[in-house]
This record gives C-alpha cells, structure tokens and sequence, in this order.
C-alpha cells in the first residue's frame, strides 16, 4: 500500500534508520519518543531545552577564539621554554611533509568548530527570537551535518594524553589558552546533551506538504511528495531521494581502501623521537605500552578502544551490512541497526592519537636535544579515520530493511 502524503498528520515522520514511517507521541517536558521497530531515538524531551542549547553553543564559540589565539601549553626543560597553541602543530607536520595531514587536523580540529558552532547559534538565535529567514534549515542541516568533524571534544582528549605521557618527565603547565580550550571542549558536549533535533526542525517554519506518494527527507524528517525527488527539501534544503544515491558501491569502496591503510597505520610509526640522535619509533600499540608501564591503565584502555579496535570494529561492521543486504538477510535486523548507529557516532574518537601528535609536537622540537618527527603511520591512520566516517555515513541503513522485505 503507497503512502499518500495527505493522509498522515503533521506528527507523523519516517525513521532514519528503518524507513518506517510512524506519528511521534506528543512530549510534554519529559520523555523520549523511539522507533518502534529499530528503536532509534527520535525525539527526547527530558534534559533538552532550546534555551540551554543556545546558551551552550553561544559560550563554546566564544570560547573557541581565545582558545585557538592564546597559549595551551608551557613547558620549561634544560633552560628553553617551549609553547603550544592549538593550531602550532600544523605547521610543525606541514614543514616536515605532510600537508595532507596538517590541512586534515586544520580542518577538523580548528576550522570546523567555529563553522559548526556558528551556524548553530545562529539558527537557535533566530528561532529563539521567532523569526522566520530562509536560511535557519540550512544553517542548522550544515551544523548538524559538521557536528561529527566539528572535534574540540576528541582534541580535548587528545590533549589529556599527551599531557599525561610528558607530565612525568617535563615540567608542563596549562596555560590561559588551555583553560579557556576545555571549557570550549566541555561546552561543545553539554551543547550536544542539551539539543533536541526534531524539536528544532518542527519550529522551523515549512510550507505545506504536497499530496502525493510520500518521501522522507533524510535531514529533518520531513515527508513530502515523491514528485519531489531530486529537488531541495523546502525546510532545511537537502537534496530528496527515496535512499542514498549509490550508497553501496561508494560505501564499499571507502572501506576497502580502510583495509588497505589499517595494516600500515599500525605496522609504521606514528612518530619517531630523536633524543641526542638516537631514534625511538612510537606505534600505536607503544603508545598503549607506555601508559600501562606508567600504570595509567584507564587512559591505555581509551588508545587502545579508540584507534586500534574502533577502527577494526567499523570496517568489520560494514562488511556485515553488505553482506547482509546481498544475502536479503532478515536476521538480527535490530542489532545491525544499533550497531550501524554505534558505528556513526564512535568513528570521530579515533582521532585522538592524531590531536595528541598536532598538539605537542611543537614542544617537542628542542634542537639536537629532541626532535619529534611524523613518520608514515599518522597520515595512514588518519585516513583509516576519515574514509571509515565517510563510509558509515554514505551508508544507508535502510537498505538493511528493503534487502530482508524483498
């Protein structure tokens, strides 16, 4: 039976995940709404608020600029003080050939939180003020789309690491810039805690749903007539299609070239120390070896989880999708689903050994005494990263259900 768009009330949306289409329950100040079939969360009242969203955003921006201008770190050893601002490293990885890598971080851990943090505000700064600009559904698709790139969180880690590999050897201390960084870090979680999408997008004003057979907008849930697709979405201005355009084969090609790099992100160094000459190789696992020799056990768990088993864990859960909908399985389709959402929200924490490396790097460069250089495994690894978050996210999920129906 088609589904015709006049006949579903304004409530009504379909899944991201399972293509189902349902009407959300009205929420009144607490409570969340789920799929009922693949149990994603659709709407959650409970702990979100417009205004605390807004708020957040707003203090994370504002933070993010003395966070990126003024000093993080200070370290003072054999009579030579060395500084470290957000962005120094880049130059560091850049001057030593790797320019790939050091747009790559530039992007991810510089550029793209004020992008991200920008639009945000300003779209929840005009729906909070009741105004009704054209530009608020793109602005809030693109801050939503830049949250998993946006990365002061996961840099905010990567600097933990570092610090806790250094501080008990070197004396180094947390400057204005460092301070001002973890708030911007913290405030950028609490943002994403306190934001409640669907509610966002059912303010954004919309115009009338077309009749018609009925397509699902992938961005903002919207259901709009068939007729539509290929066209703009009148709310938030993402392209319509009824699923992903070549989800698999773009997919499938982005993951096998992760399982071409992840032999080589582990096999060479990430970097190489030379102390008074002599080279000492850093691997991802020596990394993890060294933190359990210093008996910090927690943090050799979260390098270890984040940049040697996330990686494998999404490449092999991606392999199982395909699989999956080349057999028309209709096993465990609940479970793929929760896996594929696990998939699309962990990928971004392997960057942690990456930050680690851009952030103290340029305390690292002391003459003949210390030099730290980035060595082939970093730019293998990082790729790893990206070409696994592109792949989750040019996968469609959906195909999971269509394959077991057909």
């Amino acid at each position: 039976m088609m589904l015709e768009v006049e006949d579903l009330p304004a409530r009504v949306i379909a899944c991201p995940d399972c293509g189902e289409v349902q009407e959300l329950p009205e929420l009144h100040g607490t409570g969340k709404s789920e799929c009922w079939r693949c149990r994603r969360v659709l709407e959650r009242a409970s702990g979100r608020s417009l205004d605390a969203a807004l708020a957040c955003s707003l203090t994370t921006l504002l933070l993010l600029f003395p966070g990126n201008t003024l000093t993080l770190f200070r370290v003072s050893a054999a009579g030579l003080i060395r500084e470290s601002r957000l962005g120094s490293g880049i130059p560091v990885i850049w001057s030593q050939g790797w320019p790939l890598l050091a747009v790559a971080i530039a992007i991810q851990g510089v550029l793209l939180p004020f992008f991200r943090f920008g639009l945000l505000t300003a779209a929840l700064g005009a729906i909070r003020l009741h105004k009704t600009y054209a530009w608020i559904g793109p602005a809030f698709r693109w801050a939503e789309r830049l949250d998993p790139w946006a990365m002061p969180d996961v840099f905010l880690f990567g600097c933990a690491i570092g610090y806790s590999r250094i501080a008990p050897f070197v004396p180094i201390e947390i400057d204005a810039g460092g301070w001002c960084f973890i708030g911007a870090a913290f405030m950028s979680m609490m943002t994403r805690a306190s934001l409640d999408r669907q509610a966002i997008w059912k303010r954004i004003a919309a115009p009338e749903q077309a009749q018609g057979e009925a397509i699902c907008c992938l961005d903002c849930l919207m259901i709009l007539s068939a007729a539509r697709q290929g066209e703009a979405c009148p709310r938030c201005g993402a392209r319509l299609w009824r699923r992903k355009s070549f989800s698999l084969p773009r997919s499938l090609a982005l993951v096998m070239a992760g399982y071409l790099l992840y032999p080589v992100a582990n096999i060479y160094p990430m970097t190489v120390d030379y102390q008074l000459g002599m080279p000492q190789e850093h691997r991802i696992i020596d990394g993890v070896r060294e933190l359990i020799q210093a008996h910090l056990w927690p943090l050799a768990v979260v390098i270890f989880a984040a940049s040697i088993a996330i990686p494998l864990l999404k490449l092999a859960g991606l392999t199982w999708f395909f699989i999956s909908v080349y057999r028309g399985s209709s096993k465990a389709l609940v479970t793929k689903t929760k896996l594929y959402r696990i998939i699309d929200a962990i990928g971004r924490w392997s960057n942690i050994d990456v930050f680690t490396i851009a952030a103290f790097a340029p305390l690292m460069q002391v003459g003949q005494l210390l030099n730290v250089v980035v060595f082939p495994g970093a730019p293998a690894f990082l790729t790893v990263v990206v070409v696994s978050m592109f792949a989750a996210q040019a996968f469609d999920p959906r195909l999971i259900w269509d394959a077991a129906r057909a």
